[in-house]
């Protein structure tokens, strides 16, 4: 009984020890497996919906809104993770160091490139229970258009 005792407890230290933190447990680790699978997007089409789930809420209802208003343009369901770039994704440098500020549930990464004077960038990140996730700068949703009452029309106010 002593025997399997130590076994187990053996076993569970080599499993603690070997086990790794998720990718977006950090928001570094967030930041690279978003781009990871942006970049692998280009021979994976499975990646582009990987990538969308590690967006943030805002990012996630940003391209919800577009999906929805695209739909109804194309006349078919047109899913939010489509709305990303799917294989015109392209780092504009190589990342090589990350640092991250944490400020409660919401982080900045600090990307720099090789050269740092003119290969950087800040992303930012949210965190939602236990994972960090990527809040990119996406343009806003524009309003929709509206129209100007016809005023031919037999319910114009203008009578």
């Amino acid at each position: 009984m002593r025997r399997g005792a130590a076994l187990g407890l053996v076993a569970l230290a080599l499993s603690v020890a070997c086990s790794r933190p998720a990718p977006d447990a950090t928001p570094e680790g967030a930041v690279r497996a978003w781009l990871d699978r942006m970049e692998a997007s280009d021979d994976d089409a499975r990646s582009i919906r990987d990538a969308y789930a590690l967006l943030g809420p805002a990012a996630r209802a940003n391209l919800g809104e577009r999906a929805e208003r695209a739909s109804r343009l194309e006349g078919h369901r047109i899913q939010p993770w489509e709305m990303l770039a799917e294989g015109r994704f392209g780092l504009k440098f190589r990342p090589k160091s990350m640092v991250s500020r944490i400020d409660g549930d919401v982080a900045t990464v600090a990307v720099t490139g090789d050269e740092p004077l003119t290969e950087h960038a800040i992303v930012r990140c949210a965190r939602e229970g236990s994972a960090w996730h990527v809040e990119p700068e996406l343009p806003p949703v524009p309003p929709l258009p509206r129209r100007d009452p016809d005023p031919a029309s037999p319910h114009s106010d203008e009578h």
